[in-house]
């Protein structure tokens, strides 16, 4: 049945099953075209409580989904029946809270229903990727229209409608099937009535599964149900009452689904199961898909996924990685005497305006950074520039994986919620202080490199280009994404009944984290993200020298710690070509200019000694002479 999938709905995605080294499965997609690389980088953007880690960026155009620990709502029906009322307003509250994470992205039709619905200790994790067609039922307004119609659009209501089929299977234990016609549909509709639910629910219901469209209950008004009343839940209020509806969904829908003939990409993970068979009658290119040609020729689609990319330059071509260092061995020891200001950089920097010819070497991808630069001529046009900028976006990148892995531990200690909260806060900080910069025309660089070209004509051309365009706005909409969920986080942390140890951390910290919005910025607030990141960065050295077994991903993730400690002026020009020799070393290159060396690259190493001597640079070179 997977073979069936794959073979209709894809034939330029590879999909393979893999199991990862401690344990939990992975889904592997190879995005070989442009148009599903940018729906998934779009997708990786939206994440929450609830929602599976979107993806993970292991090499150029390969994505890694995880699959959720736990069961899926299907298999809890079927193992249990009816579920208990708290244990379904807990789900419903969750799945709200999920849904209005992806809808604050303009993402709809991702899906969702109690097979791709995972739940573990009392928490969902909404599993879906992918588009409309891949619906366990069929709406009413679908059949309303006609099984035949090639005109259907998802709209906002289809996902009131989602959740109502949900809640009405957790509360009477029957897994529905797919509705064949109108009338079929009202018969089941009529029965609700007769349902054993209490009359508050059963109201609920009514409206959120009403066969017409236009007399569904709306996101808001399901919100109005919920007795809590904060900032937070008042912000979740309004956006769905004066944003939500007032969106044009259907033309990034409509933008998601139309691909070219040629090749019609899906991302269908090897998750499915039989429960979960796609039904034809959704699919809108029932008539037009053809078996896939073992050797098609690609036409590339010159307009991606909206507000990944708008221009045919999209991928174009590769960027020239630094040279290799010919006679440097791994084990030199560090630099040491001189001062980290003035050091010398190795070799002097390329001239951003020389665009003669040069061999491409293996092109070392940037597409695990949130925002770059996508085009070559670009790219070598403002070359320093755009190096900086791609280490700015990478700080952000760290952060963010960095607080992800925090949030799929299971237990998560007070400080280890804090944690999530700091990393996702200073990162916030450090962009709002960026888009500053940036509208102000003066970016805190390297002060020499920015004085070069500032004061050339190159800062003018660099504003007005599609790519610096493109990065900012990128830049812009996560932001704004990260700021509606900034409170949701900090109400996770939990300062009640602290153990000694931590009520002293905690005591340290919370007049800064308290301090009102307008006086916060990422230098005082470095203080409660440096201390609150220090004590797992010790704990996990404690526990790197304990346990053997995992002594190679404890360094690494402690390696990981202690660069997120610095971000913030970790990656400047001189301190890195300095700070990070061992990368350098390991890698062969001589100047430290692409992320990739360290991400891609580095963090991969299989020798924890390696990375432990990484480890000691940074904590003496950076941290102690900064103190």
């Amino acid at each position: 049945m997977i073979e069936e999938i794959e073979s209709l709905y894809r034939n330029r995605a590879i999909l393979e099953k893999r199991m990862a080294q401690q344990s939990p499965k992975q889904v592997l997609v190879d995005a070989l075209c442009d148009d599903l690389d940018a729906f998934l980088e779009y997708e990786s953007q939206i994440t929450g409580s609830y929602i599976r880690s979107q993806c993970k960026v292991i090499g150029r155009k390969q994505y890694l989904f995880m699959i959720p620990e736990g069961i899926t709502l299907l298999q809890l029906i079927n193992q249990n029946g009816r579920l208990s009322r708290n244990q379904i307003e807990e789900i419903y509250k969750q799945l709200l809270q999920a849904l209005h994470q992806i809808h604050i992205k303009y993402s709809l039709g991702r899906c969702f229903h109690v097979g791709n619905i995972y739940y573990h200790n009392n928490s969902i994790q909404m599993a879906a990727f992918g588009f409309y067609p891949n619906l366990q039922l069929i709406p009413p307004e679908f059949l309303e229209r006609g099984e035949q119609s090639q005109n259907r659009i998802y709209s906002q209501s289809i996902d009131v409608w989602l959740v109502g089929c949900i809640i009405y299977q957790l509360f009477t234990g029957q897994v529905l099937n797919s509705f064949k016609t109108l009338k079929e549909y009202r018969t089941f509709y009529n029965q609700i009535q007769s349902q054993l639910i209490e009359e508050d629910w059963k109201n609920r219901l009514l409206k959120m599964l009403h066969p017409t469209e236009a007399q569904r209950c709306t996101f808001f008004q399901m919100h109005i149900h919920h007795e809590i009343s904060n900032s937070y839940q008042e912000d979740i209020k309004e956006f769905y009452k004066n944003i939500f509806l007032t969106q044009n969904y259907s033309s990034l829908i409509k933008m998601r689904e139309l691909i070219d003939d040629n090749y019609i990409e899906w991302a269908v993970p090897k998750e499915f199961t039989k429960q979960m068979e796609l039904p034809k009658v959704l699919n809108p290119f029932r008539y037009r898909i053809q078996r896939p040609n073992p050797n098609p020729k690609i036409q590339e689609n010159i307009a991606p996924y909206p507000r990944i990319a708008n221009t045919t330059d999209y991928y174009s071509q590769p960027i020239q990685p630094s040279p290799p260092i010919e006679d440097l061995p791994l084990d030199d020891p560090p630099i040491q005497d001189l001062s980290i200001e003035n050091r010398q950089i190795e070799n002097p920097p390329i001239d951003p305006i020389d665009q003669s010819p040069q061999p491409l070497m293996q092109y070392l991808d940037l597409g695990f950074l949130p925002y770059r630069c996508r085009d070559y001529n670009d790219f070598i046009k403002f070359k320093d520039f755009w190096i900086e900028l791609h280490f700015e976006s990478y700080k952000w990148y760290l952060m963010n994986s960095l607080k992800q892995h925090i949030e799929q531990q299971e237990i998560k200690s007070p400080v280890e919620t804090l944690a999530v909260y700091c990393l996702l806060k200073m990162a916030v900080l450090m962009r709002q202080e960026f888009v500053s910069q940036w509208n102000n025309e003066f970016l805190n660089f390297d002060d020499e490199l920015w004085k070069n070209f500032k004061n050339s004509i190159l800062w003018e051309n660099f504003k007005t280009s599609i790519q610096a365009k493109k990065f900012f706005k990128d830049l812009q909409n996560q932001l704004n994404a990260d700021l509606s969920i900034i409170n949701d986080n900090y109400q996770l942390c939990d300062f009640t009944n602290p153990s000694n140890e931590d009520k002293q951390l905690f005591n340290s910290i919370k007049t800064i984290i308290n301090m009102p919005e307008q006086k916060q910025n990422s230098d005082n607030f470095k203080i409660p993200y440096r201390k609150t990141l220090r004590r797992l960065y010790h704990s996990i050295k404690n526990s790197c020298q304990q346990d053997c077994d995992n002594k190679l991903q404890l360094t690494l993730l402690q390696l990981k710690f202690i660069i997120c400690m610095g971000i913030s002026s970790i990656f400047s020009p001189k301190k890195r070509e300095v700070i990070f020799i061992q990368v350098k070393r390991a890698q062969n290159i001589s100047n430290f200019d692409n992320p990739y060396y360290l991400e891609q690259e580095f963090f991969r190493q299989q020798d924890a000694n390696i990375l432990n001597n990484q480890i000691k640079i940074i904590e003496e070179e950076f941290f102690q002479s900064s103190s």
